[in-house]
């Protein structure tokens, strides 16, 4: 079986380098980070299909991370937790919009983050 993948989508170098390192230690298969959603929107179009993507909602590019995961969730139904500094009520709003299957509040301590994948990964499995 192979490992479990999460793209990061972030597009602060230090962010996604060090969530990229926190999940590679504890044992999740992670790609290059995506720092645009269009750059995540082209890495699963190439058949890529990550367990779990971890959204930023202030993203470099036209789209955000909120208007990206809407689309993920239309076209791949992969779960996507963002991972955002963003909690005024006009981003809340919209981000509830999409469903996601988590949110946290940056900068959050890596255990939360663990503990946070952990509970979607396994949610998902209950679901399949």
């Amino acid at each position: 079986m192979s490992a479990t993948t999460i793209l990061v989508v972030e597009d602060d170098g230090l962010i996604a380098l060090r969530t990229m390192e926190l999940l590679t230690k504890a044992g999740y298969s992670v790609p290059d980070p995506a720092p645009t959603g269009e750059d995540a929107l082209e890495f699963l179009a190439t058949g890529n299909k990550p367990d779990l993507i971890l959204m930023d909602i202030g993203l470099a590019g036209k789209i955000d991370g909120i208007e990206t995961a809407r689309r993920v969730r239309d076209q791949y139904k992969i779960p996507v937790v963002f991972l955002s500094a963003y909690t005024n009520d006009s981003i809340m709003t919209r981000m509830k919009e999409v469903g996601p299957a988590g949110y946290l509040v940056k900068p959050f301590l890596d255990k939360d983050l663990l503990a946070e994948v952990e509970r979607v990964l396994a949610a998902k499995e209950i679901r399949s």
